[in-house]
């Protein structure tokens, strides 16, 4: 049997949700997502079905004839796809699960750790956590709640609360420098510097900052992505740039050691990223105000000072 030829569905959701509303801003708010997002998917809707569904009339979306017929027909089906599921499987929408998408190794190093206190405060609350290896606040296929994400805050249509800037210094694990007075940048020489493919020019830029002479940034051992290179460092590989807020658990717990106290800023920072319409969700005050709670506990914790 031939597999069906569907239109993408987020777009016939979008398309649903506007022409229902007959307003791009209110179906954004009922999907959880950007007026932008609403308005892309129904272009790529228009772009499958080489049709218009919209005309624009003095900042009004107006539907088309074709625009209407295909929305009423598909009003019917959305309908009888709720019915079904609610008769059938007793199901309730999902204002329950707050959906997050977050970089790896922040997900690793910060989050995923202390997630267990925010369940305990927010016990009828599902969390769902995607990881994505470069920010997605403005990508229509990703339906998420919440976002944190690494970048300069410049995010069109969204909200962007910074956490914390970054700031990194050279650690590695005591066993690792055991018997190797490390007192000066160029003392790193002999040791394996542990570099991350997403990030290539951490130790270039700290090497330059502090001056070192005989450390060639090029050199050294690449990883895939940035946690990868923190564990490395903490097995005993090699030297990592790690962030300083990403470590304060190892520093504490005597599994890596700061090297050197002065931090490369890089200018870029972590952002909480929401929509809006998500901003009116308790679900994402909640999350907002608790890991904002969680990073202030972090800054007021020892500063890492080189040992």
């Amino acid at each position: 049997m031939p597999g069906r030829k569907l239109p993408p569905l987020n777009a016939l959701r979008a398309f649903e949700a506007a022409a229902r509303h007959q307003n791009l801003s209110r179906a954004a708010q009922e999907l959880s997502v950007t007026h932008g997002a609403v308005s892309r998917q129904v272009a790529k809707l228009e772009e499958y079905l080489d049709a218009k569904l919209f005309e624009h009339k003095h900042q009004q979306v107006v539907l088309t004839k074709k625009g209407a017929a295909y929305a009423a027909r598909l009003q019917t089906l959305f309908d009888e796809l709720q019915a079904a599921t609610l008769s059938n499987f007793d199901a309730h929408p999902d204002r329950g699960t707050l959906r997050i998408g977050v970089l790896p190794t922040f997900a690793m190093r910060l989050l995923v750790p202390r997630l267990a206190r925010f369940k305990q405060r927010f016990p009828d609350l599902e969390l769902k956590v995607d990881t994505y290896t470069w920010p997605r606040p403005n990508d229509p296929d990703v339906q998420l709640d919440i976002g944190i994400w690494n970048g300069h805050g410049q995010w069109p249509d969204m909200i962007c609360e910074p956490l914390f800037f970054e700031e990194l210094v050279p650690v590695g694990s005591p066993a690792l420098i055991a018997g190797h007075p490390i007192r000066v940048p160029d003392d790193l020489e002999p040791f394996l510097l542990l570099h991350a493919l997403r990030r290539p020019g951490d130790w270039k830029s700290w090497i330059e900052l502090v001056g070192a002479r005989k450390l060639d940034p090029e050199r050294g051992l690449n990883l895939e992505y940035s946690g990868l290179v923190y564990q490395g460092a903490i097995d005993g590989l090699g030297i990592a740039m790690a962030q300083t807020m990403f470590i304060q658990d190892d520093v504490e717990q005597g599994r890596l050691v700061p090297l050197f106290s002065t931090p490369l800023t890089t200018g870029q920072a972590y952002y909480l990223v929401y929509s809006p319409a998500a901003a009116e969700q308790p679900k994402v005050r909640h999350f907002v105000d608790w890991l904002k709670e969680e990073v202030s506990l972090l800054r007021q914790r020892p500063a890492l000072a080189a040992q």
